[in-house]
C-alpha cells in the first residue's frame, strides 16, 4: 500500500508542475490508508490511500486551460483520460491507470485546481 500511495503521491505533484510550473504545488490531504468500508460494517477488505494536492496562479487564473493542461499531461504520462464539459463554471477532467483515479477540478470563480487521486483496491 505505502508504494501505491507514494506513487500516487509523486504522480498528482508531478502534473500539478506541469500545470502550474511557477507555483510550488501542496498537498493539502493525504491521511494514509483507510478503509472505507470500515464506516458500513468493518468488513470491508479494501483499503486504498486518498491524496489531493493544489497549486494555481492567483493572478491570472484560467481553468480551462488548467484542465486542458492536465488532460495533456496525464494522457502524455500514460493515463487514460475523460474531460468532462464544463458546468456552472467547473472545469474538470477525470484519469485511470492500472486500477488508480485522478480527478481534476478547477472554477472560474476559485483561482486554486485540485488534483484529487486514489489507489487501487488490493
Amino acid at each position: 500500500m505505502t508504494d501505491a500511495r507514494e506513487f500516487l503521491r509523486e504522480e498528482l505533484l508531478a502534473i500539478a508542475a506541469i500545470v502550474v510550473p511557477d507555483q510550488r504545488a501542496v498537498v493539502t490531504h493525504d491521511p494514509g490508508p483507510v478503509n472505507p468500508g470500515a464506516l458500513f460494517d468493518g468488513r470491508a477488505p479494501a483499503t486504498v490511500a486518498s491524496v489531493t494536492v493544489e497549486t494555481g496562479r492567483p493572478s491570472s487564473p484560467d481553468p480551462a486551460a488548467a484542465v486542458s493542461a492536465a488532460a495533456a499531461a496525464l494522457s502524455s504520462r500514460g493515463w487514460t483520460t475523460e474531460v468532462a464539459p464544463e458546468e456552472d463554471g467547473h472545469h474538470r477532467v477525470s484519469a485511470t491507470l492500472n486500477g488508480f483515479d485522478i480527478a481534476v477540478h478547477a472554477w472560474t470563480t476559485d483561482w486554486r485546481i485540485t488534483f484529487t487521486g486514489q489507489t487501487p483496491s488490493p
